[in-house]
């Protein structure tokens, strides 16, 4: 938006009024409120200017008389500013000045950054009593928020140390600032030439950015929120030059800038500068004018720009707001439902709906429901959390559909972030952080853990999976690929909606300001039943997207995972882009993948390992010591794990370490073993009887491939053929797989536990509306039978070795047993092709009965096929 009409009324000063998003006169200290802040119960927007540094006066104080620091506030107050960050520690007037203008002072502790200060046990020192004393100063005054331990240590002094050394250094300061005044937030104002500094211990992020090119802006500022996580992010410096680019220029900067900053979930912003009137380095700077107003303090367009961008909410700045319909799942979520529609009623959007399908609930979530009359309550059987989510979407009247669990209370410009970020890219579908509210030691032991929901980006605003507790899609794309899939009862729904979407050339975003508190499971026991569910949501997830797992049946992801909860081990050592002679204005840090190989002693197949080797210590009793070691290692990959865990501070400590210790332990079993349950186990028999074995041929097909024919002249398709046979399926139940387009065949289904028949299928064109459609099936054993001829096969080999024929025998009994139920489960395997065969005809084929079984090397030629009449001739 230009600012052309507002350059015309500069001289028309407006009459004073309190801006909307004010900070409210001395309501309590600020607090961090997971990535924004807080005074009091109020959210705490900072909408800042910086001031100064000033030519110093007589006394040596680098700020202007306090007349002019009052009328200074008063203007400031016009523009909506409720925040100023000083270069120097401000003297006591300014400070009783800011309390009666009720702005809030964020200080600067200035100290010889520009040397190479950790040479100098002086020069820290300095540091260390001006950072007390800085505190000391401003201990007692509510107007004070925040102090920077630093700013902007030149980057080639950060590589002449080292970048832990400077780390380590200012951990220091801030350490010497808490104990100062433990209630004061501590931060350190960083720029792009130093990003790769971990600064994770800071209460908030401060960077100052210059960046002209909006676009350019917004996508460093994704990167900034990505860098900082769950940490809050405030914009230190931010300007222009308005003697180089022109006051309109400015203006026009200025409030496209605060605008993306606003949208991008920020937690404020300081404008570069107040005024003109600007000295350092001894000198009066002329030729630079980056202030609101000039040296005068008359205002400047961009005074009004920043004035009516401060003054507006977050939604108002958005530029399109499309209805958005809500929607909560929940099956006996009562415990936490009441907070979660409380904060869906408080949003800060125009238009919007809240759906919640309650899921055959047991529990007191009708009563809740009742009430919040508002709310579009859909009551159902229980089906699981698919079923749920596509009745929300059947139920949607909105163009975007977003989703949160019950067990989630979101922020109030949740919906803005997400949806502004939709709009922007043009995506498919968004999604963004879930954070971990103060729920107490265990439950931050339990959020540290692994195997936390959290989101997988490919690069700053590419997402390849974000959680089910925070995501919107736009409603035809959902549509369009048939919603969520059933079978995921539990779990795993949003991994294979996210997949579905980028295999149907759709792409998703992030939206790293969008976020929502999810409240973590609150004992080891349940926390472990959900890993539980996890695992078998894997199982499922790979019968549908095999491409996406490796052997063990562990997920592949292209990206980055991120949130606090661990994903393996990191071994390797962080690469810092310095550019050329240290001199790259964007340093930044490559972290190392975590290292997944280091993790194999505490994956289940290990563990398994362990138990062999200990059946064999009666024969070999030196592998009872192989087993011990093996186990001591699983035990050292836990504890290395618990000490990289990030856990909040408040509860870190050596109980809380141990702890998660033994989940890290436990986490990878419970889910491994539940995943190759299901995997094995859990496979499901038709429903429908099968036909009676005399009904159709059971000669079994060991190792051999038969081959069924079926004739049209209506120009049937094999996929509609294919398309019919899951349609049975699914309504029978029958647990199927659909190729994804990564096998040689197209459909498998069991037949039972023990059997699974994959079935392939082709079709020739014999001119008009003819075709022949051939399908081809084959019986494999099931995993769970090859693990009972495994266990059989390991049960012979002990006997035999330790000569003990009786377990030689039950050995041989097993395994004779495995290929009893294999036979019994081919014949039944026929007999459901038989089920198969009547469902091509009801599509309208002309089945023309099986062929000659194939073998795998033989092929047959179109040549030896019937013709239509024949086939009709032969039923």
């Amino acid at each position: 938006m230009s600012f052309l009409n507002s350059t015309l009324a500069i001289q028309s000063a407006a009459p004073s009024r309190p801006s909307v998003r004010q900070l409210g006169a001395n309501v309590g200290a600020v607090r961090i409120d997971g990535k924004l802040l807080l005074r009091g119960n109020s959210r705490f927007p900072i909408q800042g200017v910086t001031y100064g540094p000033f030519a110093p006066d007589e006394r040596g104080y680098a700020f202007p008389p306090v007349d002019r620091i009052r009328d200074d506030y008063r203007s400031m107050r016009e523009a909506g500013v409720n925040a100023v960050r000083t270069y120097h520690v401000p003297p006591p007037w300014l400070i009783e000045a800011a309390e009666e203008f009720d702005v809030a002072l964020f200080v600067d502790v200035a100290w010889s950054k520009h040397i190479c200060f950790l040479d100098s046990e002086q020069a820290q020192a300095e540091a260390r009593m001006a950072v007390r004393q800085a505190v000391e100063a401003g201990r007692r005054f509510h107007s004070v928020f925040a102090y920077s331990v630093g700013n902007e240590i030149p980057a080639n002094i950060v590589r002449w140390h080292g970048a832990r050394r400077v780390e380590r250094f200012i951990a220091e300061l801030t350490d010497v600032a808490k104990q100062a005044d433990s209630e004061k937030l501590v931060t350190y104002a960083n720029y792009p030439s130093t990003e790769f500094l971990d600064l994770s211990f800071l209460d908030f992020a401060v960077f100052n950015v210059y960046l002209h090119e909006r676009e350019a802006f917004h996508r460093y500022l994704h990167r900034l929120q990505n860098l900082v996580g769950d940490k809050p992010l405030v914009l230190g410096e931010l300007g222009m030059d308005s003697l180089r680019e022109g006051e309109i220029a400015q203006a026009d900067f200025l409030a496209g800038h605060l605008r993306e900053a606003a949208l991008m979930g920020l937690a404020g912003s300081f404008v570069f500068s107040w005024t003109d009137d600007w000295h350092t380095g001894g000198y009066q700077i002329e030729d630079w004018a980056f202030g609101l107003t000039t040296q005068d303090r008359s205002p400047k367009p961009a005074f009004h720009a920043v004035r009516e961008v401060f003054e507006s909410s977050t939604a108002s700045l958005l530029p399109a707001t499309p209805r958005v319909s809500v929607v909560v799942c929940s099956y006996n979520g009562a415990a936490t439902l009441e907070q979660c529609l409380e904060s869906l009623m408080r949003l800060n959007y125009l238009d919007y709906e809240v759906i919640v399908v309650d899921d055959g609930s047991t529990d007191h979530t009708p009563e809740i429901l009742d009430r919040f009359p508002t709310v579009h309550a859909i009551r159902q059987p229980n089906r699981g959390l698919s079923a749920a989510r596509n009745a929300g979407l059947q139920a949607a009247t909105g163009s975007i559909v977003a989703y949160t669990d019950a067990d989630c209370f979101v922020d109030r410009d949740w919906l803005v972030h997400l949806i502004y970020q939709l709009h922007k890219t043009g995506a498919a579908a968004v999604g963004g952080p879930n954070l971990t509210p103060d729920d107490g030691w265990l439950a931050a032991c339990i959020a540290a853990s692994p195997g936390q929901p959290t989101h997988v980006l490919e690069n700053d605003q590419v997402a390849e999976h974000v959680p089910g507790c925070n995501m919107a899609f736009r409603r035809e794309v959902l549509i369009a690929i048939n919603g969520f899939q059933p079978q995921y009862v539990k779990a795993g729904d949003d991994v294979d909606i996210c997949w579905r979407l980028q295999q149907a050339g759709y792409w998703i975003t992030f939206a790293p300001g969008g976020f929502v508190w999810h409240h973590r499971r609150q004992t080891p026991r349940a926390y472990l039943r959900q890993q539980s569910d996890y695992g078998s949501a894997e199982a499922l997830l790979r019968f549908q997207h095999p491409e996406r797992f490796n052997q063990r049946g562990e997920g592949k992801w292209n990206g980055v995972m991120y949130g606090r909860s661990l994903g393996g081990l990191c071994l390797g050592r962080p690469m810092i882009y310095h550019g050329t002679f240290g001199a790259g204005l964007f340093q930044c840090v490559y972290q190392p993948r975590q290292a997944h190989w280091a993790m194999l002693p505490s994956t289940l197949e290990w563990h398994a390992a362990i138990a062999l080797l200990c059946l064999v210590i009666p024969l070999w009793p030196f592998t009872g010591m192989i087993a011990g070691a093996m186990w001591l290692l699983s035990l050292l990959v836990a504890g290395l794990q618990s000490l990289q865990a990030k856990l909040a501070p408040p509860h870190d400590g050596l109980a809380a370490r141990l702890l998660v210790m033994l989940l890290c332990y436990a986490q990878p079993l419970v889910r491994s073993w539940r995943r190759q349950q299901t995997r094995l186990f859990t496979r499901q028999r038709p429903v429908e009887d099968l036909p009676p074995a005399d009904a159709q041929p059971t000669r079994p097909a060991i190792a051999r491939r038969e081959e069924r024919r079926y004739w049209t002249e209506e120009c049937l398709d094999r996929t509609q053929l294919l398309d019919h046979l899951i349609s049975y399926f699914d309504e029978q139940r029958w647990s199927r797989t659909i190729d994804t387009g990564w096998q040689n065949w197209d459909l498998e289904f069991f037949c039972d536990p023990w059997c699974v028949v994959r079935i392939a299928t082709a079709q020739e064109e014999h001119g008009g509306q003819k075709r022949l459609i051939r399908m081809r099936h084959q019986v494999y054993p099931s995993g769970t039978l090859l693990v009972l001829w495994a266990v059989g096969g390991l049960v012979m080999t002990e006997g035999s070795l330790l000569r003990t024929w009786s377990i030689v025998g039950v050995g041989a009994m097993i395994l004779i047993g495995g290929a009893a139920i294999f036979w019994k489960g081919m014949s039944r395997a026929a007999r459901a092709m038989a089920i198969v065969d009547s469902l091509a005809v009801s599509h309208g084929l002309i089945s023309c009965g099986p062929a000659a079984a194939l073998s795998p090397s033989c092929e047959t030629t179109s040549s030896e096929l019937p013709e239509g009449e024949e086939c009709a001739a032969v039923l």
